[in-house]
């Protein structure tokens, strides 16, 4: 009987946390500012990462997909399983396939929810299972509005500012994350930056997250980045993103 494919969390989040991801870009209908995706060519085997015509900041997991063949392979698995099923059909698929003894899971990494069914089947997964945490960043706020006063407490999500219906997170009060591009940023915005996830999943004010992951070069999340990266910036790592002698 097949199953989904998790991961434990890496340095950022930690090993303690389940992540399931999806294709990124291929599986996020409401992805604006940061659309990418891996691009597999069928004749040579190789992936190029392709970005959408009005990205500003490239979707760190998209190029990780187009980088890594054990990670694009897991969750384009992945994301072949549940894209054709119906809700009942991914709540029995999410159930069967979650680690044991998992106490939190960051639903996508990469990718995020498709569709109102597949919205549906992770609501009804953590109904079922009251003593798991579960957290998602997502664009798809259309679903999440659709469901807003059926949202359990275990059931954490955040909206992740840049898609194509931004307008419905001040219209609702939603939680959400910002990409910042330095922390003079945030600091403006009024928002503290997240660097390993709490926030995301214990906190209900919203929250800043510095850009990350490979940007195009020449653009100006680049130029941001080498910024950064002179300033100490080495992305999320155990060390909250700083050398120990900047921490």
């Amino acid at each position: 009987m097949e199953k989904l494919k998790f991961s434990k969390g890496n340095s950022k989040l930690g090993n303690h946390i389940q992540t399931i991801s999806l294709l990124s870009g291929w599986s996020c209908p409401f992805a604006h500012d940061c659309l990418s995706k891996a691009v597999l060519n069928e004749k040579t085997g190789k992936r190029t990462i392709q970005d959408g015509k009005h990205t500003q900041f490239r979707c760190f997991s998209a190029s990780q997909e187009a980088l890594y063949t054990g990670t694009y392979n897991q969750r384009k698995h992945n994301f072949d399983l549940v894209k054709n099923k119906e809700t009942n059909e991914m709540v029995e698929l999410i159930k069967r396939s979650i680690p044991k003894n998992t106490q939190i899971i960051r639903i996508h990494v990469g990718g995020d929810f498709f569709n109102q069914k597949y919205f549906d089947a992770w609501l009804q997964v953590s109904k079922d299972i009251p003593g798991i945490l579960f957290y998602a960043y997502t664009k798809a706020l259309p679903f999440w509005i659709a469901r807003i006063d059926e949202i359990p407490t275990n059931f954490k999500l955040n909206a992740s500012k840049g898609g194509r219906r931004d307008e419905l997170i001040k219209e609702h009060n939603l939680k959400e994350a910002i990409v910042v591009f330095s922390e003079e940023e945030a600091k403006n915005l009024g928002l503290e930056i997240d660097h390993d996830d709490t926030h995301a999943y214990k906190q209900n004010e919203s929250f800043a997250l510095l850009i990350h992951g490979s940007q195009p070069k020449g653009s100006d999340a680049g130029e941001a980045l080498k910024k950064l990266k002179k300033k100490g910036w080495t992305g999320y790592k155990k060390d909250k993103g700083r050398k120990k002698e900047n921490a």
